[in-house]
């Protein structure tokens, strides 16, 4: 517990050194919904709408950008080989790097908390607090697997965050984020709706658990599972 409470740390070290990526998974979340909450924010159940949407944005970026990527480059770059050398078992810089974005999201959860009660004067539930750690885990779950499987797709690297910005935008724009797409085209609608998204936000949001997540749980990681086995027979 010691090692993986040091190696979390250092993952958070380096997040918070990082001024581009703190920007963007800290700061930027905390304008985007101070400006759409206070241009359309007239009543406290926009507020909490919004809230959780950008607490479910965050968890798409997250998931999709974080995981995937790192884990490939630390194969691809010798670290685990560096890893297995040293007095602790490598899947623990894995757990402490996956447990390092948790923990950076739960901090933006209780920032952006924090930012609707001081603008909005919008207090958060302790149940509500309760359905965004949750919608935060199983989301964490989903997007990382996701991303893992565009990483290592055989895809180049070049060319994989690329695709993992395509995808993330078809993901947040057909989503239930900032307003209910299926107000404004229908088709949209359900294509948000079969994506991981939604499903994740109604967890966020009324903590309720779509039957289609079970899909979004299992798939992605039965998928990884599978390409890392090629992986290791091709070797």
């Amino acid at each position: 517990m010691k090692k993986l409470f040091y190696i979390t740390y250092s993952h958070l070290l380096v997040f918070f050194r990082n001024k581009t990526a703190l920007f963007f998974f800290c700061i930027f979340p905390i304008i985007l919904f101070s400006i759409f909450g206070s241009l359309w924010g007239f009543n406290s159940g926009y507020i909490f709408f919004l809230l959780s949407g950008v607490i479910g944005m965050n968890i798409l970026s997250d998931g999709l950008s974080s995981v995937g990527p790192i884990v490939k480059d630390s194969h691809e770059s010798g670290l685990i080989r560096y890893l297995k050398k040293q007095s602790f078992n490598p899947i623990l810089y894995f757990v402490g790097f996956i447990i390092c974005r948790i923990i950076i999201l739960l901090f933006v959860m209780s920032l952006l908390c924090l930012t609707a009660f001081l603008l909005f004067s919008y207090e958060v539930s302790k149940v509500n607090i309760l359905f965004f750690i949750c919608g935060i885990f199983v989301g964490m779950f989903i997007f990382s697997f996701i991303g893992l499987v565009i990483t290592y797709s055989g895809v180049k690297r070049g060319s994989n965050s690329s695709i993992i910005n395509i995808i993330s935008y078809i993901i947040l724009f057909s989503s239930n984020v900032f307003y209910e797409s299926k107000h404004f085209n229908k088709t949209i609608g359900i294509i948000g709706d079969s994506l991981p998204l939604n499903p994740i936000l109604e967890i966020l949001r009324k903590g309720y658990f779509d039957p289609i997540l079970s899909v979004w749980i299992i798939v992605p990681a039965f998928v990884f599972l599978l390409m890392l086995n090629k992986i290791k027979l091709s070797r």
